[in-house]
């Protein structure tokens, strides 16, 4: 186990450092180190066979990680305006990469930071509802796989924008994109259970029931007890 947690903690090492490196040598005429830690850090040699992409609305798509020669597809094929990086602002090669490209071709790039095992605050889930609002379409949303935090932002468009059942939002977390429900990810489906309760109990709106009734480090404890007590790999619904 020593052993183990050694080459791990060898490795964090390296990669803070090669990230450490890129804020200070990245630029549009040496992206060589980039495209190299977006390949073999950020699992970029997986995504050149599986894209994860969904249509999932109206000039409204979902996708993992896109590279740069993915972004310049998806503004010729798809007129794609907008990008929304559901990972946040990093010093990830694949962000140096992504945020260059867009800046080339005029796409607007909005960052903002979800995760995977952990509840958005409040204020990021009125934070997505005023962008949805104002981005140009077509557009992107997307993470790393593609699947959890994509899945949440795409949930939360058919809730804000599209006005679907909680039912019908809850679709985008599902094994179809790759989400594993079942385990730590399965804490964005327990939010979306929670509020399925709340509105099947009295039809309360989706963002008044944020305002009123979602408290982060609550439901965390709540889901904490759900795990708990429930057969591993059972899916919050």
């Amino acid at each position: 186990m020593n052993i183990l947690f050694n080459l791990k903690q060898k490795f964090e090492k390296f990669d803070e450092n090669w990230r450490s490196d890129l804020e200070k040598t990245f630029s549009s005429s040496n992206k060589k180190s980039a495209e190299k830690h977006a390949f073999w850090i950020d699992h970029e040699f997986l995504r050149i066979f599986y894209h994860n992409n969904f249509q999932i609305a109206p000039g409204v798509f979902r996708s993992n990680q896109p590279s740069e020669k993915r972004i310049l597809e998806w503004q010729r094929e798809k007129g794609i305006q907008s990008i929304i990086n559901f990972r946040g602002e990093s010093n990830q090669g694949a962000f140096f990469i992504e945020k260059n490209i867009c800046k080339e071709i005029g796409i607007k790039l909005i960052n903002i930071k979800l995760y995977s095992s952990k509840l958005p605050e409040k204020e990021k889930i009125f934070e997505i509802n005023e962008v949805f609002k104002t981005i140009k379409k077509p557009f992107l949303m997307h993470c790393k796989s593609g699947s959890d935090r994509a899945g949440l932002g795409s949930a939360l468009y058919f809730l804000l924008v599209l006005n679907t059942p909680v039912e019908i939002a809850q679709k985008q977390l599902s094994f179809k994109f790759l989400h594993l429900g079942g385990w730590t990810a399965g804490i964005l489906d327990f939010m979306l259970m929670e509020y399925r309760h709340a509105f099947k109990k009295d039809r309360i709106n989706f963002l008044d029931w944020v305002e009123k009734r979602y408290h982060r480090e609550e439901m965390t404890q709540r889901y904490g007890d759900f795990r708990k007590n429930s057969h591993w790999f059972k899916i919050p619904r």
